[in-house]
Protein backbone atom coordinates (compact mmCIF):
# COMPACT_ATOMS: atom_id res chain seq x y z
CA UNK A 1 0.00 0.00 0.00
CA UNK A 2 2.69 2.73 -0.21
CA UNK A 3 3.64 4.58 -3.73
CA UNK A 4 3.79 2.05 -6.13
CA UNK A 5 -0.09 1.26 -6.38
CA UNK A 6 -2.13 3.11 -8.27
CA UNK A 7 -5.53 4.04 -8.10
CA UNK A 8 -7.14 4.51 -11.37
CA UNK A 9 -9.63 7.88 -12.73
CA UNK A 10 -12.61 6.03 -14.91
CA UNK A 11 -14.65 8.06 -17.35
CA UNK A 12 -17.85 6.81 -19.00
CA UNK A 13 -17.03 7.08 -22.71
CA UNK A 14 -20.69 5.50 -24.16
CA UNK A 15 -22.11 2.62 -24.48
CA UNK A 16 -23.50 -0.15 -26.96
CA UNK A 17 -26.31 -2.23 -27.26
CA UNK A 18 -25.29 -5.95 -28.11
CA UNK A 19 -27.65 -9.26 -27.82
CA UNK A 20 -29.46 -8.17 -25.02
CA UNK A 21 -26.74 -6.67 -23.11
CA UNK A 22 -25.41 -3.53 -22.98
CA UNK A 23 -21.65 -2.76 -22.89
CA UNK A 24 -20.48 0.45 -21.32
CA UNK A 25 -17.72 1.30 -22.08
CA UNK A 26 -15.28 3.65 -20.17
CA UNK A 27 -11.38 5.40 -20.29
CA UNK A 28 -9.07 4.43 -17.17
CA UNK A 29 -6.31 6.74 -16.32
CA UNK A 30 -3.64 5.91 -14.04
CA UNK A 31 -1.05 7.68 -11.99
CA UNK A 32 1.25 7.32 -14.99
CA UNK A 33 -1.30 9.07 -17.03
CA UNK A 34 -1.27 5.96 -19.73
CA UNK A 35 -5.29 5.29 -20.49
CA UNK A 36 -6.68 2.14 -20.95
CA UNK A 37 -9.85 1.23 -22.42
CA UNK A 38 -12.36 -1.12 -20.36
CA UNK A 39 -15.96 -2.40 -21.18
CA UNK A 40 -18.59 -3.56 -18.57
CA UNK A 41 -21.11 -5.79 -19.76
CA UNK A 42 -24.70 -5.60 -18.53
CA UNK A 43 -27.86 -8.08 -19.64
CA UNK A 44 -30.53 -6.24 -19.48
CA UNK A 45 -33.25 -8.80 -18.95
CA UNK A 46 -31.34 -9.86 -15.86
CA UNK A 47 -31.29 -6.24 -14.73
CA UNK A 48 -35.05 -6.24 -15.72
CA UNK A 49 -35.14 -9.87 -13.45
CA UNK A 50 -33.91 -8.07 -10.34
CA UNK A 51 -35.75 -5.01 -10.35
CA UNK A 52 -32.51 -2.99 -11.42
CA UNK A 53 -33.30 0.31 -13.52
CA UNK A 54 -31.57 1.10 -16.21
CA UNK A 55 -30.45 4.34 -15.00
CA UNK A 56 -28.47 2.83 -12.75
CA UNK A 57 -26.01 0.53 -14.35
CA UNK A 58 -23.26 2.84 -15.43
CA UNK A 59 -22.80 3.86 -11.82
CA UNK A 60 -22.95 0.60 -10.97
CA UNK A 61 -20.78 -1.06 -13.13
CA UNK A 62 -17.99 2.05 -12.66
CA UNK A 63 -17.75 0.74 -9.13
CA UNK A 64 -17.44 -2.94 -10.75
CA UNK A 65 -14.01 -1.36 -12.13
CA UNK A 66 -13.25 0.45 -9.23
CA UNK A 67 -13.07 -2.71 -7.28
CA UNK A 68 -11.81 -4.44 -9.66
CA UNK A 69 -8.51 -1.66 -10.20
CA UNK A 70 -8.54 -1.89 -6.40
CA UNK A 71 -8.07 -5.57 -5.81
CA UNK A 72 -5.24 -5.25 -8.29
CA UNK A 73 -6.77 -7.00 -11.84
CA UNK A 74 -5.67 -4.01 -14.35
CA UNK A 75 -1.99 -4.42 -14.01
CA UNK A 76 -1.88 -6.44 -16.93
CA UNK A 77 -0.58 -4.44 -20.55
CA UNK A 78 -3.51 -5.45 -22.51
CA UNK A 79 -4.91 -2.18 -24.10
CA UNK A 80 -8.74 -3.48 -23.09
CA UNK A 81 -10.49 -5.37 -20.48
CA UNK A 82 -13.85 -6.62 -20.78
CA UNK A 83 -15.78 -6.69 -17.30
CA UNK A 84 -19.50 -8.81 -16.78
CA UNK A 85 -22.00 -7.39 -14.22
CA UNK A 86 -22.50 -11.08 -13.19
CA UNK A 87 -26.13 -12.31 -11.71
CA UNK A 88 -24.68 -12.94 -8.36
CA UNK A 89 -23.72 -9.10 -8.67
CA UNK A 90 -26.78 -8.14 -9.43
CA UNK A 91 -28.33 -10.39 -6.52
CA UNK A 92 -26.81 -8.63 -4.04
CA UNK A 93 -27.61 -5.27 -5.54
CA UNK A 94 -30.92 -6.15 -5.06
CA UNK A 95 -31.21 -7.26 -1.85
CA UNK A 96 -29.29 -4.29 -0.53
CA UNK A 97 -31.85 -2.15 -2.47
CA UNK A 98 -34.76 -3.96 -0.74
CA UNK A 99 -33.01 -3.50 2.69
CA UNK A 100 -32.24 -0.07 1.88
CA UNK A 101 -36.14 0.52 1.20
CA UNK A 102 -37.83 -1.91 4.01
CA UNK A 103 -35.53 0.53 6.47
CA UNK A 104 -36.50 4.12 5.08
CA UNK A 105 -39.97 2.53 5.28
CA UNK A 106 -40.16 1.66 8.71
CA UNK A 107 -38.32 5.06 9.87
CA UNK A 108 -41.33 7.18 7.84
CA UNK A 109 -44.33 4.94 9.38
CA UNK A 110 -41.95 5.40 13.31
CA UNK A 111 -41.42 9.02 12.79
CA UNK A 112 -45.67 9.50 11.56
CA UNK A 113 -47.26 11.84 13.51
CA UNK A 114 -50.98 10.96 14.66
CA UNK A 115 -53.19 13.83 14.12
CA UNK A 116 -54.71 14.70 17.15
CA UNK A 117 -57.84 14.19 17.49
CA UNK A 118 -60.68 16.93 18.29
CA UNK A 119 -61.77 17.54 21.68
CA UNK A 120 -65.10 16.42 22.04
CA UNK A 121 -67.59 19.46 23.34
CA UNK A 122 -69.04 19.30 26.87
CA UNK A 123 -72.61 18.40 27.13
CA UNK A 124 -73.58 21.36 29.01
CA UNK A 125 -72.63 24.04 26.31
CA UNK A 126 -74.53 26.03 25.15
CA UNK A 127 -75.45 25.77 21.42
CA UNK A 128 -77.09 28.96 19.80
CA UNK A 129 -77.81 27.12 16.88
CA UNK A 130 -79.94 24.75 18.48
CA UNK A 131 -83.83 25.53 18.35
CA UNK A 132 -84.21 22.62 21.14
CA UNK A 133 -82.38 24.54 24.02
CA UNK A 134 -83.61 28.32 25.11
CA UNK A 135 -81.37 31.04 25.29
CA UNK A 136 -79.80 31.81 28.95
CA UNK A 137 -81.06 34.69 30.77
CA UNK A 138 -78.98 37.30 31.71
CA UNK A 139 -79.72 40.07 33.71
CA UNK A 140 -80.84 43.04 31.82
CA UNK A 141 -78.53 44.77 29.64
CA UNK A 142 -75.86 42.73 29.70
CA UNK A 143 -76.69 39.98 26.50
CA UNK A 144 -74.90 42.75 23.90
Amino acid sequence: MGKSEQQMQFTLTGFTQNDGCRVFAYEGTGEDRVRMKFTVRADLALSRKYGIRLQELPLMCLGILERSSASGEEGSTEPSHALTFTEDAMITYADDCEATRAAAALKRTSMRRQPPKAPAAPAAEFNPYSEASPAPSKPYGQNW
